[in-house]
Order: C-alpha cells, then sequence, then structure tokens
C-alpha cells in the first residue's frame, strides 16, 4: 500500500468522519513501516537498554482520539471496576439495571436500577447517585431511544411497578440526565418482570410484562395525543411458571425470557408471532443454567452478531450464548472480588453495553446486580467488557461500532 494511501485518514474531512477503529489500523500500519523502525534505531543509540514509548497524537475531524487501551492478559480473573452507591432499602431490594448512553458524551452515560421495595436510582458510571424517585415497587427497567413524543423523541425509560401491577414510564433529560414522570398504565397480570422492544419492521414501540405464575403480556405503547403513553394489549401466552427476567432484540425480532427453575425460552417478538417457542438453555442435567435464572441482556455488534446473556443465580455465574442461530452455549464466567469490590453473587437483573462509554468503559460496560454486597444495602457492580471478553480463550468479540440511536440500526434486516 503507497505510504499516502496510509496517511489519507488522517485528512480533515467533514463530510465522511473517519471511523478511529479504521484509523488505528492504518497509523498502526505507518508506524509499523515507517517511523518505528527509525525511532528504534534513534532509541538504541541514545538510551542504550532502556525501553522508550512513543505517543504519536492522533487527530480525527479535528479532535484528539485516545487509541484503544491494550487487552487484559488473557485468562484472567473477571472484576468489576466500579460499584453503584447502595440502595435505599435494606434486605432484598436492589434487582435490574439499565444502561442510558449520553447523545454526545460517552462520559455522561447512566446507569439506571431498581430498588424493588421504593423505587428507582440514577447513577453516574463511578457508581455515584445523581437522583433517586420513591416511586414504588419498581422491579424491573429498561429503555428504549427515540419514543416520538409530543413534537419532538424522547428517550423512554419503563418500569414495572409490583405493588400496582402498573407500568411506570419516564423520560430521560439528556441536559441535567434525570428522569422526568411521562405517565403510567395498568396491564392485566400480576407484574413481576418486564422488558421494551422496538420493532425494526415499522418503528413500533412495546413493553413486554412477565409474572410469577408463568402469564406474559406484550402491550404496545404510543403518544395517547396529550403528552402521555396510550397503552394496547397486542398479545398475551403462558410460559409456564414464575418468570421474571426478559429481554428482547431489536434486530433479530425475538423475544427471550427466562422461566426460573426451568430455563431460557426463545419466542418471536412481534405482536403476531404467538405462543410458538424454543428452549435455549436449560437447568439440571445437560443444561448450563442453576435455578433460579434471572436476568437476561443483549450484547449488540455488528452485522446480526453480538450474544446473549443470562443470570445464573443459583451458581453465582452468567452464562453466554451466540446471538445468532439456535443460541449456542459460549462460556460461563463469575465476577470475583477485585479492585477493592467484593465478589458478586445472587444476581437478579443484569444489562450489557457494547458502546464506547470512555473514559471508563471505553469498549463496553456490563453491570449486575450484587445480593451480598459488603459495604451496606445491596447495589449494582460495573464490569468492563474487554475483561469479560479476555477472561476465555479465544476472547468474545469486542465490537463498540453498534449505535441504537442510529438509524442504521433501525431498518428492517434485508
Amino acid at each position: 500500500m503507497p505510504i499516502l494511501d496510509l496517511l489519507e485518514p488522517l485528512a480533515h474531512s467533514p463530510k465522511r468522519p473517519v471511523k478511529p477503529s479504521r484509523l488505528f489500523v492504518r497509523v498502526g500500519v505507518l508506524l509499523a513501516l515507517v517511523i518505528l523502525p527509525a525511532v528504534g534505531i534513534l532509541s538504541a543509540g541514545a538510551v542504550g537498554d532502556q525501553s522508550t514509548t512513543l505517543y504519536l497524537p492522533i487527530i480525527v475531524n479535528g479532535e484528539p482520539v485516545s487509541p484503544p487501551p491494550p487487552p487484559p492478559p488473557p485468562g484472567g480473573p473477571v472484576v468489576a471496576t466500579a460499584e453503584t452507591d447502595p440502595v435505599p432499602s435494606s434486605g432484598d431490594a436492589a434487582d435490574d439495571p439499565a444502561i442510558w448512553i449520553h447523545p454526545t458524551d460517552p462520559a455522561l452515560s447512566l446507569v439506571i436500577g431498581t430498588d424493588k421495595d421504593s423505587g428507582l436510582g440514577v447513577y453516574d458510571l463511578s457508581g455515584n447517585e445523581l437522583q433517586f424517585l420513591p416511586d414504588g415497587e419498581l422491579n424491573n427497567v429498561d429503555l428504549r431511544y427515540g419514543f416520538p413524543l409530543g413534537d419532538q423523541p424522547v428517550d423512554l425509560v419503563t418500569a414495572g411497578d409490583r405493588a400496582s401491577d402498573t407500568v411506570a414510564v419516564y423520560s430521560i433529560n439528556p441536559q441535567n440526565r434525570t428522569l422526568e414522570s411521562v405517565d403510567s398504565f395498568s396491564v392485566g397480570i400480576g407484574i413481576y418482570g418486564s422488558c421494551m422492544y422496538r420493532s425494526p419492521l415499522d418503528g413500533r414501540y412495546f413493553v413486554f410484562v412477565t409474572s410469577e405464575g408463568g402469564e406474559v403480556e406484550q402491550w404496545q405503547v404510543s403518544d395517547n395525543g396529550a403528552s402521555g403513553i396510550a397503552a394496547n394489549l397486542v398479545r398475551a401466552f403462558d410460559v409456564g411458571s414464575q418468570s421474571e427476567g426478559c429481554v428482547a432484540d431489536d434486530e433479530t425480532r425475538y423475544f427471550y425470557v427466562a422461566e426460573e427453575a426451568e430455563g431460557i425460552w426463545k419466542y418471536g417478538a412481534e405482536p403476531g408471532a404467538g405462543s410458538v417457542r424454543s428452549l435455549v438453555d436449560s437447568t439440571g442435567s445437560g443444561g448450563h443454567l442453576e435455578a433460579d435464572v434471572e436476568g437476561l441482556a443483549i450484547y449488540y455488534a455488528s452485522g446480526g452478531e453480538g450474544y446473549l446473556l443470562a443470570s445464573s443465580q443459583g451458581s453465582d455465574e452468567f452464562v453466554v450464548y451466540d446471538r445468532q442461530g439456535d443460541n449456542p452455549y459460549v462460556m460461563t464466567f463469575e465476577i470475583v472480588a477485585g479492585n477493592g469490590i467484593d465478589q458478586v453473587t445472587g444476581t437478579d437483573g443484569i444489562e450489557v453495553s457494547s458502546a464506547p462509554l470512555d473514559p471508563l468503559f471505553p469498549q463496553g460496560l456490563f453491570v449486575a446486580q450484587d445480593t451480598n454486597n459488603d459495604d451496606g444495602n445491596q447495589n449494582f457492580k460495573l464490569v468492563p467488557w474487554e475483561i469479560i471478553s479476555y477472561s476465555v480463550t479465544p476472547p468474545l468479540l469486542i465490537d463498540t461500532t453498534y449505535d441504537p440511536r442510529s438509524e442504521e440500526y433501525r431498518l428492517p434486516p434485508e
């Protein structure tokens, strides 16, 4: 490749911004072919046996860009690097997290977590509580971007209230990073868990609610014309027994639900999908899960790749499956003590994001509820995705290109 071709991405181009990942590859080639050999000769003569680190400033679209951090040691333990402040309620209170990605500054992204005895907490990426809403027995929380409300799109948060069997609805104010109440609606079953889905076929938004009896309802939510929420029941089916954790894949159009004593079931996520299902994995002999099966999460990557993750509460572990095909088993990991943060045990809800949340989580973030927090009430632990990725050989996929706000990922699959 001609040297000038390697330099092409360094030129400022307002019409076609350069992806940092491609830039690092080309700069790496340039360093290897041209700069590093020369520096090596000079370093050897100047400093002898001492090692020298070369830092090359990189500018993309007028802004400095940091190269990706070095990978952690292969096969190393999975440890958290941050944890949230404890939830206000004592006992079994913290339950389910969601991750909100700030529209312009990833460092300002948030973790939203439920206290199922008293409300909803909002935390920064260092785990500091920024807001607490004492809004009831909110058990599971989820969010979707770009919901049309009034005359503008908002990032919508929903949480199921076990005491009133209603779904509380909020919007996120990106200026002050707080939740603002929008509305609530009642459902037809006793709420235990909940999650959201946005159809790539027509852009409609839905909320799934689960119950201790195994019933599931799917509700379409839309603007009611008065800055509130209209909710319409579009589907109902029965999983079989107590079910809480669920997640919907907004690209592949699948809905996953954890039947706590049995395993993970896979349904179609569209309202006309009926009750046809397949078993992803099970508890007991031949399975990789130990009851209760709790939180579920999707790691989105480009090209439909990525992972389905599950909390195997009975074994204090987390199980990873391929997002594609029949969701084959990939690996199991646990979060051990490290960095002054205790081991994660008895996890209920989990969430994961592949977004580059610089500077603390530049290659993605995994969040898990911790039942036995050693520093007060229960809380949520934050783990860099690359630590999980490199804990196994070969490492799991790291793909920070997926943007849930981008229209590229909102189009129907070809």
